[in-house]
């Protein structure tokens, strides 16, 4: 029994050393120097990717937060050459008002100004392309619908009307040159800055892409259907893009053919895209300005020296341009500088597309016009009209000014004839007097031949005087 009771105590008192020994065990455990805490790896910040050209789609810097700037540019009569037409990304051309068309260069970057002009008046036309783009418009005066279009939407543009020399210079050695006064004034990227420091505005802001740019595959050279386009917008105004197949660019000439030279840098404009945009359209309610149905049409596209026939759409004044290809996807436009014909196909309008072989091609049917448009035969009987009624004031002119030249005419032979009769051999004077006879009877033969024009409608060669009062 004692033993029983003895190896009881023993056992007990080695459970008791085990518990104790495992307890100092734990204590030296807990207090053992800490192993390195994990520390959590840096989440990286996303870095922005540059923003491409907006205008061109290409990566050539980073157009993040820059506005692009619309410089409507003079095309009237001795506006050309002009300057900046060569460093623009894009042109943008139709007609508002008359028939010469109105021209406006878009540049991504402000930088690429260094001089552009003669600046022109802003038109809503030209706007509706400028504003989808958050571009900046710069122009000298604007008529009424490009003013109310603006006031509209509140957009803040750059008018040389109101701001002056603080965002335009004039040129005086073009003016001396012979150049008329409208046709001097220019801007640049500096001038623009300090035009817009008036308003407490910049150029910083969001841009959207013009196209949706992608490479396209190259054209094969006996695919080449598209190598020369003329544009006529009238009679008096015609554009022509020639392409080029070693620089893969359409260079843009002149109604005369000369080339469409930079004033500034003396380079001639050139486009990877052409672009004629068909827009049905008539006349505003001012009797005068063009208007056009600018929620979409049909049209052409050129790159490569090939065309194909595309559609186009806009939702409103700023909304973006959006066109579609011939299977109904978007189209994919390459990477580049561009020019844009608005086109209506009314009456002295014309398109001519040609391949490299020569050959003319067959293009979409021209847009129909709007309610307020002129049927081509309406405007060929105008035409007619006018022209007959010119050449009728024409002829009454030119029999003015002939019989006020006859008495000085005739005095001239008289006096010409008396100094031969006094020396009849003189080979001088039988000279002066031949003359003196030919200069009187190119005016007798004048009133004669504009007489007979006059004879003919049964007009008198006098106009009629307007009434007093």
């Amino acid at each position: 029994m004692k033993r029983t009771i003895q190896a009881l105590g023993l056992t007990a008192a080695l459970l008791a050393a085990l518990l104790l020994g495992g307890c100092t065990g734990g204590e030296g455990a807990s207090s053992a120097a800490p192993g390195p805490a994990a520390t959590a790896e840096p989440t990286p910040t996303p870095q922005a990717e540059p923003v491409p050209n907006p205008l061109t789609g290409l990566a050539d810097a980073d157009y993040t937060g820059r506005r692009p700037v619309a410089v409507t540019l003079r095309t009237l009569s001795g506006a050309a050459p002009q300057w900046g037409v060569a460093a623009a990304d894009v042109l943008v051309e139709g007609v508002t008002e008359g028939t010469t068309a109105s021209l406006m260069a878009l540049y991504a970057n402000v930088d690429a100004i260094s001089k552009a002009g003669p600046v022109g008046p802003g038109r809503d036309l030209l706007l509706q392309f400028a504003l989808p783009l958050n571009a900046l418009p710069v122009h000298i005066d604007k008529n009424i619908y490009a003013s109310n279009l603006l006031n509209a939407l509140g957009y803040q543009d750059l008018d040389g009307y109101h701001i002056g020399k603080a965002a335009f210079a004039f040129d005086q050695d073009r003016q001396n040159a012979g150049y008329r006064e409208e046709n001097c004034w220019y801007t640049t990227a500096d001038l623009i800055r300090a035009g817009l420091e008036q308003y407490g505005a910049s150029l910083e802001g969001e841009n959207t892409p013009l196209f949706l740019f992608g490479e396209r595959a190259p054209v094969a050279g006996d695919a080449r259907n598209a190598t020369s386009l003329t544009v006529t917008f009238s009679p008096d105004d015609s554009e022509q893009l020639n392409f080029d197949a070693a620089s893969g660019l359409y260079y843009k000439t002149n109604a005369d053919g000369s080339p469409a030279t930079d004033a500034d840098n003396g380079q001639q404009a050139a486009f990877t895209n052409v672009f004629v945009l068909y827009a049905s359209s008539g006349i505003k309610d001012d009797g005068y300005t063009r208007d056009y149905d600018m929620t979409g049409g049909t049209g052409l596209y050129l790159t490569g020296g090939a065309w194909e026939a595309i559609t186009w759409a806009k939702e409103d004044a700023t909304g973006p341009l959006q066109l579609t290809a011939a299977d109904g996807q978007p189209l994919v436009v390459s990477p580049g500088k561009s020019f844009i014909a608005l086109w209506g196909g009314y009456y002295g309008q014309a398109l001519r597309l040609t391949g490299a072989d020569g050959a003319e091609q067959a293009l979409p049917e021209k847009p129909a016009l709007l309610e307020s448009g002129i049927s081509d035969e309406a405007a060929a009987a105008a035409q007619a009209e006018f022209e007959a009624q010119q050449k009728i004031t024409d002829a009454q002119q030119a029999v003015a000014d002939a019989t006020a030249q006859l008495e000085d005419a005739q005095a001239a032979l008289d006096e010409a004839q008396a100094a031969l009769d006094a020396d009849s051999g003189n080979a001088d004077l039988i000279a002066q007097r031949d003359e003196a006879q030919a200069a009187l009877d190119a005016l007798n033969q004048t009133i004669a031949d504009n007489q007979a024009i006059l004879d003919a409608a049964g007009v008198t060669a006098t106009p009629t005087p307007a009434p007093a009062g």
